[in-house]
């Protein structure tokens, strides 16, 4: 294991994760309905035990659980100005598509609540082709067959995707975070200052990051 030291963190989901890459490669994930920030916060303390220096922090900025979201998003910030290293936002549905991308488009769902889809469609790595927040069935029908669905929301409407000509990937429900901080270390560069991070949601809210 080499390249840069980067910390990755994603809580756009009730899956949450966190994973290191660099002199050493440690991840870790769990469920938490509620109560992220309890279990996070010593989860990352034991990510970085004997990790001196970080070239990067990188944080799913959204879309995603509002709430949850600013608990990884906040951790990210602090940990960034106590370490001195810069952070790289990344998309929610990006970061969970990143691992299957180089083949059929990749059809990206979270859950959104009261029956909505955050979605995404992938071609390849970077933005998506189309994100938005749509019923389920016109999330779905943004991608022609043949595409690989994952994420959550891929498990929730597996017969939608398949209907639709879609193949379920086999790990709709896993924590995205090590393939996050394995790609962002060739995207080191791209990371900014922590003052300048804020969240992206699709749907509106009144959601703010906290401060302080």
């Amino acid at each position: 294991m080499s390249g840069p030291t980067v910390l990755a963190i994603d809580t756009a989901t009730p899956l949450i994760g966190a994973a290191l890459v660099g002199p050493v490669e440690r991840e870790w994930s769990v469920r938490a309905v509620k109560g992220s920030d309890a279990l996070l916060m010593p989860a990352l303390a034991a990510l970085l035990d004997g990790i001196d220096h970080l070239d990067a922090i990188a944080v799913t900025v959204g879309p995603g659980s509002f709430t949850s979201l600013r608990v990884g998003v906040a951790a990210a910030l602090g940990l960034a100005v106590a370490r001195g290293c810069p952070v790289l936002p990344v998309s929610s549905l990006a970061a969970r598509a990143t691992p299957h991308v180089g083949g059929a488009p990749v059809l990206v769902l979270l859950d959104g609540r009261k029956d909505r889809a955050y979605v995404g469609l992938f071609a390849g790595l970077g933005e998506p082709l189309d994100e938005q927040d749509l019923p389920p069935a016109e999330a779905v029908a943004l991608a022609q067959a043949p595409f690989i669905a994952t994420g959550e929301g891929a498990e929730i409407w597996r017969g939608l995707v398949e209907a639709a000509g879609g193949v379920v990937a086999e790990d709709p429900q896993s924590s995205p975070a090590l393939s996050m901080a394995r790609h962002a270390q060739g995207r080191v560069h791209e990371a900014i200052a922590a003052e300048a991070v804020t969240l992206h949601y699709i749907r509106p809210s009144d959601a703010a990051l906290p401060v302080g």
